[in-house]
C-alpha cells in the first residue's frame, strides 16, 4: 500500500552535488567522441563578436535541454542550474534571452553550415552500420504556431511547414528546410532531393519514397539522371487514370490482408513532358483499386490509388507496394521530432531564428538515435526518447570526487547494468577511430 506522508514530509535545500540528469553525461561524452561539439564551434559566421561561449555551448545546452524533456528556452535554466552538472559538464551555460539572441543571430548560410554538421554526423554513423542501400523519405509537416512571421496553412491556422528528409534504416534525419505555412507542397523539394544526395558519400545507393508532392517531372527526371531508384504517390489525372483503365481485367490480382482487401495491378506509364527536350522513360505503374467505405450517391463506389515507380524488377507490384506504404514509419518519427523533442514549441517569433531551431532539433534527435546505435542493447534502438528519459537519462545521482575521477553515485536500479555498458560504450577507443 502507498503510505500518506501527511505532516511528517518535509523539503528542504542541500548543498551536496546531485543531479536529476545523471545520464546526460553519456551523451555529452559521445557528442566529444564523435566530434560534434567540435565541428559546432568550427562553424563560422554567426557571431557579431566573439564572447565567453562557443557554438557548441549555445546548441548543446538547448538540444540536451529537449532531450531530458524540455520544451521552452526558459527550460534550459535547470539544466544551467543543476547543481551537480555545474562545475562538472559545464562551469556555466547561457542564459535563456542569451539563446534566443543566438537563434536570432542566423541567416541562410550559418543556417545551411548547422545543417551540414549534422550531415557529417549522419555520414559517421552511417559508416559504421554499413546499409546496402538508403531508403530517403521526404515529407511535410505542419506545426501550429502563434508567431509574428507565421503564415496561414492549408488547414487553417497560422504556423509553418517544415519539409524533412528521414533515413528510414538508420531512423535519422539528414536535412530539412524550414518554410513559410502557406509554402506549396512541392516548395524546395527538388532541392532538397539533390543536397541530400550530395551530403552523403560518394557511391551511396538511394530510393526516394513521396507522397504526390513528388509526383512532377522535375523531381523524376533529377532521381533518373542520378541514378536514385523512386516511389511517388501518383495523382490520378486523366493519363494516369486512362493507364489504371486499358489494364485488362484478368491482370489485376485479390491482395487479402485480414478484413482489407484490394486489387492490384501493374502496368507502365509515361510522365507527360512540358518541353520537348526533356523526356522521360516509361515508369512502373502499381494500381489498387477497392471499395470505398461507404456507398454515396453521385460517387465512384471503387476508390483508385496509384504509385509510380523506378524500382528493380525483382521486386513485385505488391513488394513495390508494401516497400512505399512504408513511408508511415517516417510519420511516426516526425511526430517523434514534434513531440519528443520540441518542434511543436517554436521558441522565435521570427522565421530565420525558427529554421535554426529545426536544425537543433535535428542534431538533437541524431545525437540519440547515434546514443541508441552505438551504447545501448538490441531492442532498445524501438524506444522512444520519453521511454529513454524514464529508464536511463533522467536517473538521479551524487557526484563525488575521489582519488582523481569524478564518481556519480546511482542507486542499484533495474536498468544499472545497460548505464554501466553504456558508459563503457561512449568511452571505447574504437568509438572514437570509427568517428574520425
Amino acid at each position: 500500500m502507498i503510505a500518506q506522508l501527511g505532516h511528517v514530509w518535509k523539503v528542504e535545500k542541500s548543498t551536496e552535488r546531485m543531479t536529476s540528469f545523471a545520464g546526460l553525461p553519456l551523451l555529452t561524452e559521445l557528442a566529444h567522441r564523435s566530434k560534434l561539439i567540435r565541428e559546432l564551434d568550427a562553424v563560422p559566421g554567426i557571431w557579431e563578436r566573439q564572447g565567453k561561449y562557443g557554438t557548441s555551448d549555445y546548441v548543446m545546452s538547448l538540444a540536451l535541454t529537449l532531450i531530458a524533456g524540455g520544451e521552452s528556452l526558459e527550460d534550459t535554466r535547470l539544466l544551467r542550474e543543476d547543481g551537480g552538472l555545474q562545475g562538472w559538464l559545464w562551469k556555466d551555460l547561457p542564459a535563456p534571452n542569451s539563446l534566443g539572441d543566438f537563434l536570432r543571430r542566423h541567416g541562410h548560410r550559418t543556417i545551411s553550415r548547422l545543417g551540414r554538421v549534422n550531415a557529417r554526423q549522419v555520414r559517421r554513423l552511417l559508416a559504421r552500420q554499413r546499409h546496402r542501400y538508403l531508403t530517403l523519405d521526404i515529407d511535410s509537416s505542419l506545426v501550429e504556431a502563434d508567431k509574428r512571421e507565421a503564415q496561414k496553412t492549408y488547414k487553417g491556422f497560422d504556423g509553418y511547414n517544415p519539409l524533412l528528409a528521414w533515413l528510414d534504416e538508420p531512423n535519422v534525419f539528414l536535412s530539412g528546410v524550414f518554410r513559410p505555412g502557406n509554402s506549396s507542397p512541392q516548395s524546395h523539394l527538388r532541392s532538397l532531393v539533390g543536397q541530400c544526395r550530395r551530403l552523403l558519400a560518394q557511391g551511396v545507393k538511394l530510393r526516394l519514397r513521396s507522397d504526390s508532392a513528388g509526383y512532377n517531372t522535375s523531381v523524376m527526371s533529377y532521381c533518373a539522371k542520378h541514378g536514385i531508384e523512386f516511389s511517388i504517390t501518383a495523382d490520378l489525372d486523366a493519363a494516369v487514370m486512362a493507364s489504371i483503365e486499358a489494364i485488362p481485367d484478368e491482370k489485376w490480382q485479390l491482395v487479402v490482408r485480414g478484413e482489407e482487401n484490394f486489387l492490384l495491378a501493374e502496368t507502365v506509364h509515361v510522365i507527360g513532358s512540358k518541353s520537348r527536350h526533356e523526356r522521360l522513360p516509361a515508369f512502373r505503374l502499381i494500381a489498387t483499386k477497392k471499395l470505398s467505405g461507404q456507398l454515396e450517391l453521385f460517387k465512384n463506389p471503387i476508390k483508385h490509388r496509384a504509385i509510380i515507380a523506378e524500382l528493380p524488377e525483382t521486386m513485385s507490384a505488391l513488394e513495390v507496394l508494401e516497400h512505399h506504404n512504408d513511408r508511415g514509419r517516417m510519420e511516426k518519427a516526425i511526430d517523434e521530432l514534434k513531440d519528443g523533442f520540441g518542434l511543436d514549441h517554436l521558441p522565435c517569433g521570427q522565421l530565420m531564428a525558427n529554421a535554426a531551431f529545426l536544425q537543433v532539433c535535428l542534431i538533437a534527435y541524431n545525437l540519440v538515435q547515434t546514443f541508441k546505435s552505438v551504447a545501448l542493447p538490441k531492442g532498445w534502438e524501438k524506444l522512444e526518447i520519453k521511454n529513454l528519459r524514464f529508464r536511463l537519462l533522467c536517473r538521479a545521482a551524487k557526484l563525488v570526487s575521489h582519488a582523481g575521477y569524478l564518481v556519480t553515485k546511482l542507486r542499484d536500479f533495474a536498468f544499472f547494468g545497460v548505464f554501466e555498458q553504456a558508459r563503457w560504450a561512449v568511452l571505447a577507443p574504437e568509438l572514437a577511430g570509427a568517428c574520425g
